[in-house]
């Protein structure tokens, strides 16, 4: 293994997760949580925290400070945590962050206006709706990340890896990758590549729900174009544009049915190269076993 593993469990992450989530809103037909959630969750929301979720251009501060949760103290205590971050100079954020970031990536002038107005929308966020959903999930999250770090000990990194996210990480220029359970993103599995580091958000399983997992063996493999895709990638990992080739489907089809796969309780691995924003698919071969325990258990 050329790299080294950490996992991460942070209640801070997690609030940080849902509200990308909903300002998002891009994945979550895929998503146990279903696309009826953003409605739900607007419900509970003030109009003006709606306003300003809205208004805010991107999430640019959102999206490094997995780098600040990383490095604090207080990361699992949201209050403690925004209160540490918030007694930071600009010079301060600037070091914390610049050396995980890429030679083209710049940082804006403004970083603690930004960093302001982020602490600002992700206090009222927790507030007004992750509060109501924290009961336990420190609990939940630790536990996972115990039970990922006891693996560690006695299995290879790499099939931890592959067993918690469906990632192969094959770059030789990644040095760290940081394992980050998650609840809310149940059942696909997130990537975010910062210079030498990969911090890959994965779902928490619920070992109390076998039934759900076949449903989605059941759904993703109900589809021709989707068993037609599974095929192409048994042989070789292939680009997305090579399965695009190969199908004969637009690329937004394509995308749907890879993204059903993924979320299928792991049909299809992901291959991590030196080539950056390019992926590599190919069809995980153990699924046939899984698939036949859960079938077993049912029956």
């Amino acid at each position: 293994m050329s790299y080294n593993i950490s996992v991460l469990a942070s209640p801070v992450h997690e609030l940080l997760v849902s509200f990308s989530l909903y300002k998002r809103q891009t994945l979550m037909k895929y998503l146990d949580l279903s696309s009826k959630w953003p409605g739900e969750v607007e419900k509970l929301l003030s109009p003006d925290l709606k306003e300003a979720i809205v208004s805010k251009e991107n999430l640019f501060f959102e999206d490094l400070l997995v780098l600040f949760i990383e490095q604090s103290p207080y990361q699992h205590d949201i209050d403690t945590f925004f209160e540490w971050l918030e007694q930071m100079s600009a010079g301060e954020l600037f070091e914390r962050i610049a050396s995980s970031l890429d030679e083209k990536m710049t940082l804006p002038t403004n970083l603690l206006e930004q960093r302001d107005r982020s602490i600002k929308l992700l206090k009222e966020w927790n507030e007004e709706y992750f509060k109501f959903q924290n009961e336990g999930v420190l609990e939940r999250l630790t536990a996972e990340a115990e039970s990922k770090r006891k693996m560690l000990e006695e299995e290879a990194g790499e099939k931890v890896v592959l067993e918690a996210s469906r990632f192969i990480v094959e770059s030789k220029t990644v040095q760290n990758v940081c394992l980050i359970p998650s609840l809310h993103i149940q059942p696909m599995a997130l990537i975010d590549h910062l210079k030498d580091t990969l911090y890959i958000t994965y779902s928490v399983k619920n070992p109390n729900n076998e039934r759900n997992e076949l449903l989605r063996f059941t759904k993703a493999l109900g589809d021709e174009k989707r068993l037609r895709i599974l095929e192409f990638l048994s042989h070789t990992p292939h680009t997305f544009t090579e399965i695009v080739s190969e199908i004969g489907m637009a690329k937004g089809n394509i995308h749907h049915h890879l993204s059903i796969l993924r979320g299928a309780a792991g049909l299809v691995n992901i291959h991590i190269r030196d080539e950056r924003n390019t992926f590599y698919y190919s069809a995980n071969k153990e699924i046939a076993e899984e698939f036949r325990m859960l079938v077993d258990q049912l029956l």
